[in-house]
């Protein structure tokens, strides 16, 4: 029983920090005189609340508010990863793009994020910026991975989708004979 009472106050510990790294981060990135102005939220106690050593706390509304605002999704992002969740953002407007257009994506994201492992990889500790910045780069390389999914799925789920494979392939490649 101890044990398991151990546990709760490290994970709570642990998610709590989180949380307050990610206040921070996003206080630090966005105009709290605009969110304030497009939320209703005053702009000192939208500060207070973002600040960890305030006693006035962020409330799910307020969550909510602020992150549709800003397009923002720091402080969501850390609370699911302490239940070990991973949120994507998908943009709405995103186009269906060709499977090699989105594979090539994948692999600048996967460059570009091991660029910056190796900038870091020697660090026992990041700064918070280029944490921020790993973090960000992470985020959109999964969000890449997931529009390939659902291009995927949306371009094998007949017969119609081997043909559009087929084109983008012939256009991508150049036709075996034709060039």
């Amino acid at each position: 029983m101890m044990n398991q009472s151990n546990t709760k106050g490290s994970f709570r510990e642990a998610a709590l920090h989180a949380l307050n790294e990610a206040c921070c981060a996003f206080s630090e990135k966005e105009n709290m005189l605009k969110i304030s102005a497009n939320t209703g939220i005053g702009q000192s106690q939208l500060r207070n609340k973002l600040n960890p050593s305030q006693t006035h706390k962020l409330s799910v509304d307020d969550l909510l508010l602020i992150t549709k605002d800003t397009g923002n999704y720091c402080i969501v992002n850390s609370l699911l990863l302490n239940l070990d969740m991973v949120a994507v953002k998908i943009d709405p407007q995103g186009c269906e793009e060709t499977l090699v257009k989105r594979a090539l994506e994948n692999s600048m994201n996967a460059g570009e994020l091991s660029r910056l492992a190796l900038e870091n990889g020697g660090e026992i500790r990041l700064p918070r910026s280029r944490r921020n910045e790993l973090l960000e780069r992470a985020h959109k390389s999964v969000s890449n991975l997931v529009m390939l999914m659902n291009d995927l799925e949306n371009k094998t789920s007949g017969v119609a989708p081997f043909l559009s494979m087929a084109t983008d392939f012939v256009i991508t490649n150049g036709a075996p004979g034709l060039t």
